[in-house]
């Protein structure tokens, strides 16, 4: 959900605290005493969870083809595990490939995919060494 259908839904809950709170809250003749629902703020509304991707099986769906053992591996494509690669290279070659080498992937997977196959990567410890 974009920012801006977030904020529509944060001012209508507002809208609606508000139009609750003045048709509960007593006339002023009635009592001067602020009642437990003027003073209480309204609670805010709670921002959904990102859904999380499943590096691993993203990982069996579109690499484990040349890059054995979920990366720890040489297969037909090299280890990933230990890698020298900066964030930047590696998200470039995933997402552009290598000519000859490795498809790229800009066309099948979202940038928050391609970021955790980055991460996923980088995290991988080298059973070499």
């Amino acid at each position: 959900m974009s920012t801006a259908a977030w904020r529509v839904r944060i001012a209508a809950a507002l809208a609606v605290s508000a139009l609750t709170w003045m048709s509960s809250a007593p006339a002023a003749e009635e009592s001067a005493a602020p009642t437990e629902a003027a003073t209480t703020p309204p609670e805010p509304i709670a921002e959904p969870e990102k859904p999380k991707v499943d590096v691993r099986k993203l990982f069996a769906m579109n690499c484990s083809w040349c890059h054995d053992g979920y990366g720890l591996h040489a297969g037909k494509g090299p280890k990933l595990a230990g890698t020298k690669m900066s964030v930047e290279q590696l998200y470039d070659r995933i997402a552009k490939g290598k000519s000859g080498a490795m498809p790229g992937f800009a066309k099948t997977l979202k940038k928050e995919q391609i970021d955790a196959f980055v991460e996923y990567i980088k995290g991988l410890k080298d059973p070499d060494s």
